[in-house]
């Protein structure tokens, strides 16, 4: 039976918790109508705040093999950012996030991560847990490599970025063996 991680989850600084609708508008603010931020993601740029909210209640956590939560600062309790895994097999997830601008280079996704890393350990079926970021993401490939993820190698024409247009762009995919 898979086990998935905790709903809530704690960190020094950080509270994970399920995104809800009324974080559309901080999320849409600082995460989907920000080009810089969305530039390297494979979802593209938010219309509107309705998009974001329908993201949130359409078509986040509702399947069985993945999860995304909020990441807040436990001081004020202010959404930052999305993390999520998503299990494609029982022996590996992948992993993923993001935050707005402001909070860039202060260490709290790398955090985020780590509390699922923590979690999935916890699971004896996962043994691997990986991601992939666009080719020239650079502060996205060397904070994985900082939280322990290992460069496996380059995939050709992988994922579309929609910032970067419509044609798939190359990947790098980096993993960790839990076990």
């Amino acid at each position: 039976m898979t086990k998935h991680p905790p709903e809530r989850m704690t960190g020094p600084r950080l509270l994970l918790r399920p995104p809800v609708p009324d974080d559309a508008d901080t999320l849409y603010e600082r995460i989907g109508s920000d080009a810089e931020v969305m530039r390297y993601l494979v979802s593209a740029l938010h219309p509107d705040v309705l998009h974001t909210r329908w993201v949130i209640t359409e078509k986040l956590n509702t399947s069985a093999d993945s999860r995304t939560w909020a990441i807040a600062l436990q001081s004020t309790g202010d959404v930052i950012g999305l993390t999520s895994y998503q299990r494609h097999a029982p022996h590996s997830a992948e992993v993923g996030g993001c935050l707005g601008r402001r909070w860039w280079g202060a260490g709290y996704l790398p955090e985020a991560l780590n509390l699922q890393l923590a979690a999935l350990a916890d699971d004896p079926e996962v043994y691997r847990v990986w991601a992939t970021c666009h080719v020239d993401n650079t502060p996205a490939a060397r904070m994985m490599v900082h939280i322990g993820f290992v460069l496996e190698g380059r995939l050709a024409r992988e994922a579309v970025y929609p910032a970067m247009g419509p044609e798939p762009c190359d990947s790098l995919l980096y993993a960790k063996i839990l076990r």
